[in-house]
């Protein structure tokens, strides 16, 4: 009598934990996408600008964090506020104009004398938006919504516009002129907010929401 095979029963248990990485899988966004969304939901915060670190509210969903990579909780998929948040943001496409008049109206609120520029140039690709000015202080604003991150590329264009601009416009030579990036959402590459650290004297930026 021959022996039939022994069969083992497996019941294959998914692990409890899951990584921001296969969470960004899951819902079809990039790994930065997905921190933006847990730093609005504040499950984690910036610590330093560039490094990210757990908050208690982010622990109370069972984030930790292991060489740099977190950790949740695999229930977090099925999480209502991240589910709302995430449509949210796969929705949100804030208009560039609106967005413009918003700038514009935060610093005329700040007292300075606003000049559209790119308006009245008709440059809606330039750099320059926005001249601001107030007493010997002069302003030349991006503003900027989309979430593509700006880039060190873009800072230098940006550098090259103030020249381009003041030989377009002497009079402002005798003025104190920094570059000011306006933007919706920390997009930045690393290399780009590291210049910018090393160069805050003269271009810096600012979230405005």
């Amino acid at each position: 009598m021959s022996n039939l095979p022994k069969i083992k029963n497996e019941i294959v248990i998914s692990p409890s934990n899951i990584s921001s990485l296969q969470i960004a899988q899951y819902f079809d966004l990039t790994p930065k996408e997905l921190n933006q969304i847990f730093l609005k939901l504040q499950w984690i915060q910036r610590k330093y600008f560039l490094w990210l670190v757990t908050t208690a509210l982010g622990e109370e969903k069972g984030v930790t964090k292991e060489n740099k990579v977190f950790h949740w909780r695999r229930e977090i998929l099925g999480d209502q506020a991240l589910i709302v948040a995430i449509k949210e943001f796969k929705n949100e496409d804030e208009d560039p104009d609106l967005y413009k008049i918003k700038i514009q109206q935060k610093y005329e609120e700040e007292g300075y004398t606003v000049w559209n520029y790119s308006k009245e140039k008709g440059i809606y690709d330039k750099n320059i938006h926005f001249v601001a000015k107030k007493g010997k202080k002069v302003l030349l604003i991006h503003s900027r919504t989309n979430k593509k991150d700006i880039t060190l590329e873009d800072i230098t264009t940006f550098q090259e516009n103030r020249k381009s601009f003041i030989i377009q416009n002497p009079i402002f030579e005798i003025y104190d002129i920094k570059l000011q990036y306006s933007i919706s959402s920390f997009s930045l590459t690393e290399e780009a907010f590291k210049y910018l650290k090393e160069e805050k004297n003269n271009i810096y930026y600012e979230i405005v929401k």
